[in-house]
């Protein structure tokens, strides 16, 4: 059996594909069949109730909230995922040059890391976006710099396991490059975990997007993401705006889980893998 035969033979897995496919359709293709003003305020509609012309009603400055939360996922989905990638590529080189090549540069690698981990990442994720102008760009890069430590320890762990066999001791005894074997042998044949790590590393940037753009530090209007609707929409929570809170709400817990099945699955099935 594939991989991917392995991944979508589990059930959780299988959905959490399905979800995530269904939401990236709804997102990056809902708004050329659902068409909406997301650029100019009409006050004369705000906060009108789920109905006829608004399946889901409309925000306090007129937006329609169905085609808002098509754009916002858009961007929560586009930064989450560079985001992703970015602290899964910095960890993944981080972690394979410490484990690979050990001693007192191994030593001095792990500790940036473990100071790094000691500092909460919304803390330093916060701080950054108070100094820099936040854009889907930015915020990315930022989430990114902050979330690769995780990363880095799995890299490392999977590295020292690595660099002891046998094809890696050929290698090096050959006179290839520290370079070389990193970037050549080690990183591709760690896969499995690197790309388990992106799934969650996705996962956890969107939550941090929804975190930052809930305090009022994401993307400025009018752009939005799921977590700047549910801010503006906590606001008239008491008033009876359900429709405020609950669809942004809902779409991360789903992305979310989502992404989280799919990342379980590859984990099993490249453990099935790894054991073979």
């Amino acid at each position: 059996m594939t991989v991917l035969s392995r991944v979508f033979a589990r059930r959780t897995a299988l959905v959490g594909a399905i979800l995530l496919l269904l939401v990236i359709l709804f997102c990056f293709f809902g708004p050329l069949l659902y068409g909406t003003d997301q650029s100019h305020t009409d006050l004369s509609a705000a906060r009108l109730g789920p109905g006829s012309g608004h399946p889901l009603g409309t925000d306090d400055l007129g937006y329609d909230v169905l085609g808002r939360l098509m754009v916002a996922g858009r961007t929560s989905l586009i930064i989450g995922v560079l985001a992703g990638l970015i602290a899964t590529a910095i960890g993944a080189v981080w972690g394979a040059l410490a484990g690979y090549t050990g001693g007192w540069l191994d030593t001095v690698l792990m500790r940036v890391v473990d100071t790094g981990v000691a500092i909460p990442a919304l803390f330093l994720l916060l701080v950054a976006a108070t100094l820099v102008t936040p854009s889907v760009g930015v915020l990315a890069l930022i989430i990114g710099c902050v979330s690769w430590l995780v990363p880095a320890r799995l890299m490392r762990a999977e590295t020292v396991s690595l660099r002891e066999r046998d094809y890696i001791r050929a290698i090096t005894v050959l006179g290839a490059s520290r370079t070389r074997v990193v970037f050549r042998h080690v990183i591709p044949n760690a896969i499995g975990t690197v790309v388990v790590n992106a799934t969650f590393q996705i996962a956890d940037a969107i939550l941090l997007v929804a975190y930052v753009s809930f305090l009022g530090l994401g993307v400025p209007a009018p752009d939005t993401d799921w977590g700047a609707m549910l801010s503006k929409g906590i606001t008239y929570t008491f008033d009876g705006s359900w429709w405020l809170i609950l669809p942004p709400g809902i779409a991360i817990v789903l992305v979310v889980c989502a992404i989280n099945f799919l990342g379980d699955g590859l984990r099993d099935a490249f453990a099935v893998k790894g054991r073979r």
